[in-house]
């Protein structure tokens, strides 16, 4: 019971990337093999449609995150879409080498694609959706402002000191 509590998430992931990849492979069959829409634009076109569906049903249903407000969800959509950028790349290039070099057919090679970039597609939602981790930046930026404020204090320590040992003096012999 503990290793199915342990990884739920990946096991729930794994089976709404397994719907997300069917209508990524849906609809690419459709766009490329159906409408003769090119290659890379119908990898695309599938790529965002199955990217869109895979954002919500991993926000509600693997990592259980509250929608919340709209400008909270816009900028966990954006973080989920820059990351998943990284794999359309990958993807892209995968199907246009895959396709051109092997004599498989495109479909098949969509299918073994979606299996490589599921993987990656899993540890970059955990990172977006795991409050923990996408505080880091948050609190990086606020250690830096903190140094900088440390080094303000510093900085006016040193001048106060200055000030006592060479101010002072100089105070008193000009008044001479």
């Amino acid at each position: 019971m503990n290793f199915i509590r342990k990884h739920r998430n990946f096991a729930v992931y794994c089976l709404f990337g397994f719907l997300a990849s069917i209508i990524n492979i849906i609809i690419f069959d459709l766009s490329h093999n159906n409408f003769g829409i090119t290659l890379w634009l119908a990898n695309t076109i599938a790529w965002f449609i199955s990217n869109v569906f895979s954002f919500f049903v991993t926000k509600i249903f693997v990592f259980k995150t509250e929608m919340g407000n709209y400008k909270k969800m816009f900028n966990e959509g954006m973080y989920f879409i820059v990351s998943r950028l990284f794999s359309l790349l990958f993807d892209d290039v995968f199907m246009i080498v895959a396709v051109l070099i092997f004599p498989f057919n495109n479909i098949l090679i969509k299918a073994i694609d979606q299996l490589v970039v599921g993987l990656f597609n899993y540890y970059s939602s955990k990172w977006i959706f795991n409050y923990n981790n996408r505080n880091i930046i948050e609190k990086i930026r606020q250690f830096k402002l903190a140094q900088k404020d440390n080094q303000k204090k510093e900085s006016e320590a040193k001048e106060f000191w200055f000030f006592l040992k060479f101010g002072y003096k100089k105070i008193e012999s000009s008044s001479i």
